[in-house]
């Protein structure tokens, strides 16, 4: 599962939790360098083009 998220508070970094290595924050352009599988990688791009994101 993947999900995209718009913090309320841009000056607090992201809190990795228990159940993960690693966080990050990118940028859209950033998305085919990602090392993650291709399903995750659509699922992501699918959140950016979404009409009601902001």
């Amino acid at each position: 599962m993947t999900f995209g998220v718009h913090p309320l508070d841009t000056t607090t970094a992201p809190v990795l939790s228990h159940e993960h290595k690693e966080i990050g924050l990118f940028a859209r352009a950033e998305i085919p360098d990602l090392f993650t599988p291709d399903g995750y990688k659509r699922s992501i791009e699918t959140w950016f083009d979404h009409p009601r994101r902001p």
